[in-house]
């Protein structure tokens, strides 16, 4: 009886929690809905199924894999352009267009480690497609990621402050 004593405090906190996320006065932010396609050169995409709002059409990021280089425009005006480090050989970028699907200020990667062992830090994570982010890290000028798109820490910092859940994101050659 002690035990159900402690515990249901937490399990009454927990259905609050619950209940609140859950709350009809105010849902959960949707996820837009993507198509996934393949290229002819075996890249997959992505693209978003439903028209993006008047608020998320205003602000767009494009990744340009060829130049290693990122413009942010917020309608018509180019606001913001820096370096990238994309996906090495092996590990590629996926190329497509994707909307924003999470932001995480100081991610800590489950998958990858750094040179010491560590799980990767990733600061400013910004979630795009499946488990490929844009966040801040080192920039060689080259491609030489797992697969994310690295920014430096202004930009990052930047780029997570401005970017909202569902703006878009392109990633061209």
């Amino acid at each position: 009886m002690v035990f159900l004593h402690r515990i249901l405090p937490l399990l009454t906190a927990a259905a609050f929690i619950v209940g609140c996320a859950q709350s009809p006065t105010r849902p959960a932010p949707e996820r837009q809905p993507s198509k996934v396609s393949e290229s002819a050169d075996g890249e997959a995409s992505a693209e978003p199924v439903a028209e993006a709002t008047a608020e998320q059409a205003k602000r767009a990021l494009t990744i340009r894999i060829g130049s290693q280089s990122f413009v942010y425009t917020e309608g018509d005006q180019v606001v913001r352009t820096g370096p990238i480090s994309s996906g090495r050989e092996g590990h590629s970028t996926p190329r497509g267009t994707f909307s924003v699907l999470s932001k995480q200020k100081d991610k800590v990667s489950s998958r990858y480690t750094n040179q010491l062992g560590w799980q990767a830090w990733m600061p400013y994570s910004i979630q795009f497609y499946g488990h490929y982010f844009l966040h801040e890290g080192w920039l060689p000028g080259y491609p030489d990621s797992a697969g994310c798109v690295r920014v430096g820490e202004k930009d990052a910092r930047f780029l997570f402050e401005h970017m909202k859940i569902g703006d878009r994101v392109s990633v061209v050659d």
